[in-house]
């Protein structure tokens, strides 16, 4: 059946309109700064994930950032422990207290002063396609929400992360389990995740690039 041509025209200009906000609508959906409401109504899980995927871009970009070396529960436990003893500063975004955290501005316990070249265990440490696939996704989608929240104000050279991180979370999974022989997923299972999200392409499945 022929679609009328008025019809076809609405439905083309929608479709227009759609392409032109649809990434703007999807930035604006995920740019609410993560605080310490955001904080007490996550999960552990999700805050730990935010605490590595943070790093992961934070320390990277100068190691001399992070001057205290702390398992990443202990951070959680300081971090909850700085909100609840700073009521009047829970709008305070958690990349701050964070970033006050390595500084060693706030107290972790068992942390230890960072080493020259220890800023962040290695570069990208451990947080490869092996960490990726033994995770859970709560730490998964914390993990995306904290390197995009430092990607898109710390790498201001850099295109930002516009999407959803729920969108990344999956595409991230779809990379790392595409079929292929042995050494093939043993290369890609080696891949950091960082490496990961910049090359994807949304809503291009990644994991045909």
């Amino acid at each position: 059946m022929a679609i009328p041509a008025r019809l076809h025209n609405q439905v083309y200009f929608w479709l227009l309109l759609c392409s032109l906000l649809c990434p703007t609508l999807l930035l604006g959906a995920q740019s609410a700064t993560p605080d310490g409401d955001w904080w007490q109504k996550s999960s552990a899980a999700e805050q730990e994930g935010f605490i590595l995927g943070y790093g992961e871009c934070y320390a990277s970009a100068d190691s001399t950032r992070v001057r205290e070396i702390s398992d990443e529960a202990d951070i959680r436990i300081a971090v909850s422990t700085y909100y609840q003893s700073h009521a009047a500063e829970r709008h305070r975004p958690t990349a701050k207290v964070l970033q006050d955290v390595w500084s060693g501005h706030i107290v972790v316990r068992g942390s230890k002063p960072a080493r020259e070249g220890e800023g962040w265990r290695e570069r990208h440490g451990f947080l490869d396609g092996g960490w990726w696939k033994g995770s859970n996704p709560s730490e998964q989608l914390g993990f995306v929400e904290g390197y995009v929240a430092c990607h898109n104000a710390e790498e201001r050279k850099q295109p930002p992360l516009r999407h959803l991180p729920s969108l990344y979370v999956s595409q991230v999974s779809s990379w790392y389990d595409q079929a292929g022989d042995e050494d093939a997923v043993a290369q890609r299972r080696a891949t950091k995740i960082q490496e990961v999200l910049t090359r994807l392409d949304m809503p291009a499945v990644a994991g045909k690039r």
